[in-house]
C-alpha cells in the first residue's frame, strides 16, 4: 500500500552501487528513505535527493525503511548551504539537533525547522541556541531553572524577543553560548 508525504533530507548516503538512503524527518518523524537506482543516470534523482531539500513523495514502508516509489514535488533548498561554508554548517547544525532531538513528527516543529533552515543569520550559534529554546518550550521541557540563575533574564529575552533585526545585534561571548547549550544538551539527555 503507498502513502504520500512531506520531508526535509537531513543526510544522504550511498547504498551499494545504486541506490541511495536518505535520512529524513518529516511526516514519518525521523526515518530512513530507500531510493532504489537513485545513483542511475537514467532515474535522474541525484539531484533532486541533496540534504537541505524538502521533498514530497509517494511511498511504501517495509519495517523501519521507506521506499520511495515517485517523487511529486521539490523544493530545492540545498543550494542555500553551497553559498558559503558559514551557511552549510549552520544548516547542518540544525540537521544535526533534528537527526538527534526530533523524535515524532510535529507539524509545528516542522515549520519552525524550515523557517530555521531557509534563513541566514549574521550570529549562526545564536539563532541555534534560539531554535533550541524553541524546541524546548513547543515540546513543553522549557524550564527557567535549568540555566543559571544570573543567565535567566537573557534567556527569556532571547526566547520573547520577536524583531529577528534586535536579536542580530545582539552580541554575546563564546562563553556565554557555550554554557546555555551545554544546560538544554543536559536536560534533554536527562528528560528525553
Amino acid at each position: 500500500m503507498s502513502a504520500k508525504g512531506s520531508f526535509l533530507i537531513l543526510k544522504r548516503y550511498r547504498a551499494g552501487d545504486e541506490d541511495i538512503i536518505l535520512k529524513v524527518y518529516g511526516t514519518c518523524g525521523i526515518a530512513k528513505v530507500l531510493v532504489p537506482n537513485g545513483f542511475r543516470v537514467e532515474r535522474g534523482l541525484l539531484g533532486y535527493t541533496e540534504p537541505f531539500n524538502f521533498v514530497s513523495i509517494v511511498y511504501k514502508q517495509a519495517g523501519n525503511v521507506i521506499i520511495l516509489q515517485d517523487l511529486l514535488e521539490v523544493e530545492f533548498l540545498s543550494y542555500l548551504s553551497l553559498e558559503d561554508y558559514k551557511r552549510y554548517v549552520w544548516m547542518n547544525s540544525l540537521a544535526l539537533f533534528v537527526e538527534r532531538w526530533f523524535l515524532q513528527y510535529d507539524p509545528e516543529l516542522f515549520n519552525i525547522l524550515l523557517f530555521y533552515i531557509s534563513m541566514d543569520p549574521e550570529n549562526h550559534d545564536l539563532f541555534l541556541l534560539r531554535f533550541k529554546l524553541e524546541f524546548l518550550k513547543h515540546m513543553g521541557l522549557y524550564k527557567e531553572d535549568i540555566f543559571e540563575e544570573r543567565l535567566r533574564g537573557f534567556v527569556k529575552r532571547l526566547i520573547e524577543e520577536r524583531s529577528l533585526k534586535k536579536l542580530e545585534r545582539l552580541r554575546v561571548s563564546k562563553e556565554l553560548i557555550t554554557k546555555l547549550d551545554q544546560a538544554i544538551e543536559s536536560h534533554l539527555s536527562s528528560s528525553l
